[in-house]
């Protein structure tokens, strides 16, 4: 799906024999701010541990005894409450792969693992041939909610710079008191044996609003953000997209208004912040405060 930007530039053309005196430049002193960045509900615990063997973990995890699971879900930095006595439970579900999410050829490890009310993701490297812990993502979602799983909790894509290498995308969803939903995004890289968030920002908002006087304009907003490379500098460069839309109360009370598709059909305006990769703070960081983009986007990437 090809999501195009409304309008385009107009040439302005000039009779006379001169042109007109030039505009001297102009110098803005606004800050440069990400349009938005956080973790949401996504919790990063950085540690540095060693651990069996991925695929033994893996076993072990599914182990009948107790105190072995107790060991292996205590090794991939899972929640302390489930590691009481007498109630080490069996996952719902485990998810091993083996990516490139370092700087060198090494195959890294990230072990998902789905319990009654977290969802665990350990990532592992090995050094000397021993296997060490970096760190754990964790989500606090209940098993009960059908929509999150260790498939939407966790997709691997390439990195959008180093192409050979990996970028680990992790993604929770915040449902608050009023049914409004926010889910936020965090890109992970090992760089120098550390796990490292190189960009985090709110992927999908949905707000919606009852009408009243002081809000006419009934209905939920939409808000949707991903990363593409930048085209005038593939190699260095990002551009986070911001694509903005509105539901009418009518198509917000569609029974398909939360399909993803139903809700990119209504986007209507779109922004890009381009961002480069500092090697001082290990993340991408915005050059420009977020504007027109330079070109069309291109297909939205899988959500």
């Amino acid at each position: 799906m090809l999501l195009a930007l409304p309008g385009g530039a107009a040439a302005q053309r000039h009779n006379s024999g001169s042109s007109p005196p030039t505009a001297p430049p102009f110098h803005s002193t606004q800050p440069i701010v990400p349009v938005s960045s956080g973790l949401g509900a996504l919790q990063l615990f950085a540690v540095s541990y060693g651990v069996p063997a991925p695929q033994s973990l893996t076993r072990q995890l599914q182990a009948d005894d107790d105190r072995t699971r107790a060991a292996a879900l205590s090794a991939i930095g899972a929640p302390g409450q489930y590691l009481q006595h007498g109630h080490i439970p069996f996952p719902h579900s485990v998810q091993l792969d083996f990516v490139p999410l370092g700087a060198n050829d090494d195959l890294d490890a990230i072990l998902t693992v789905e319990l009654e009310q977290h969802i665990v993701s350990a990532i592992l490297l090995q050094e000397d041939g021993n296997w060490k812990r970096v760190a754990t993502m964790l989500y606090a979602d209940a098993f009960a909610d059908t929509e999150h799983t260790p498939s939407t909790f966790l997709r691997i894509t390439r990195s959008a710079i180093t192409h050979e290498r990996a970028t680990a995308v992790y993604r929770a969803t915040t449902v608050t008191g009023t049914g409004d939903t926010v889910e936020n995004e965090g890109l992970l890289r090992l760089l120098n044996g550390h796990a490292t968030i190189v960009l985090s920002f709110a992927s999908d908002v949905r707000t919606c609003v009852t009408p009243t006087p002081g809000h006419p304009r009934s209905g939920c907003e939409l808000v949707h953000r991903w990363v593409e490379s930048d085209t005038a500098d593939p190699t260095h460069r990002i551009l986070l997209v911001t694509a903005s839309g509105h539901l009418t109360p009518r198509e917000a009370a569609d029974p398909l208004a939360h399909a993803t598709q139903f809700e990119l059909a209504h986007l209507r305006s779109f922004a890009c912040q381009p961002f480069a990769f500092s090697e001082a703070s290990s993340r991408f960081e915005p050059t420009a405060n977020s504007g027109p983009c330079p070109t069309a986007p291109g297909t939205l990437v899988e959500r």
